[in-house]
């Protein structure tokens, strides 16, 4: 059975980047934050945040994580896909059997850059929703059951070299590297104007890469870490998950 190409993140760590990059190859269908979807938006979902900011909302009809995965594995029969999503979405539906459905990879950034900016979108965002734990977790129970562990990229060490680390995750998850897929040609940002990737619900969370031209690092203006006592508790929680999974990233 031909496996999903996935990549499991935490919010704000450059992934929804990695994802354009994996789309600009061409020679696989992209999905970004299915299961997120349904985590916030379904019948079955996890997290009531957008039903509180809006008492209009309504529920998508025949959305639930069920249903998510079940129209992935069927296109997934026939055509390469890659998703995109975030472990925390995931981490009570990831028995064998869902597991099994994929070729698993990560990405990782520093907690404090992920923590920085996610609090300055969402000032009540919970540990949850940070979600090192939840990727910690899910790496481990792939890595008990695969042959070997699976890959792990550093977002920085990526950024700091785009071409390096997208040929050595190409060759370890065995696809073809092609090198001009870190940067994004006009005609690929004005497909991304008429068809984003993202929900009108997170459209400001992509700013920055709507005015980007490729993998690189961008310019940061967050307010620092030891300004709030939510951020510090969460960095706590948050930072021995990412030591343990840096330890296990991919060199390049």
């Amino acid at each position: 059975m031909q496996r999903i190409l996935v990549l499991w993140a935490t919010p704000r760590s450059t992934s929804t980047a990695f994802e354009w990059a994996m789309d600009n190859r061409g020679d696989m269908e992209c999905f970004h934050e299915p299961y997120n979807e349904a985590y916030y938006l379904g019948e079955d979902r996890r997290n009531d945040r957008y039903f509180i900011a809006d008492p209009d909302l309504s529920t998508k009809s025949g959305l639930n994580f069920a249903s998510v995965h079940k129209h992935l594995v069927h296109l997934g029969a026939s055509r390469q896909l890659f998703v995109k999503d975030f472990a925390y979405s995931v981490t009570h539906i990831a028995d064998n059997a869902f597991l099994d459905a994929f070729q698993h990879t990560f990405l990782i950034r520093d907690p404090e850059k992920v923590i920085t900016s996610m609090h300055a979108r969402w000032p009540d965002v919970s540990l949850d929703e940070v979600g090192f734990e939840d990727l910690h977790t899910l790496y481990r129970r792939v890595a008990d059951r695969e042959e070997k562990p699976p890959v792990v990229l550093d977002s920085d060490e990526l950024l700091d070299n785009p071409e390096g680390g997208m040929k050595a995750y190409c060759d370890t998850v065995g696809i073809p590297y092609v090198p001009a897929a870190t940067t994004w040609q006009n005609q690929m940002l004005e497909n991304r104007k008429q068809s984003p990737t993202w929900s009108t619900h997170a459209y400001d969370f992509h700013d920055q890469l709507r005015a980007s031209k490729g993998l690189s690092r961008r310019e940061r203006n967050y307010p620092p870490l030891d300004s709030n006592d939510d951020m510090l508790r969460l960095h706590a929680a948050s930072k021995p998950h990412y030591d343990r999974l840096f330890e296990m990233r991919l060199r390049f």
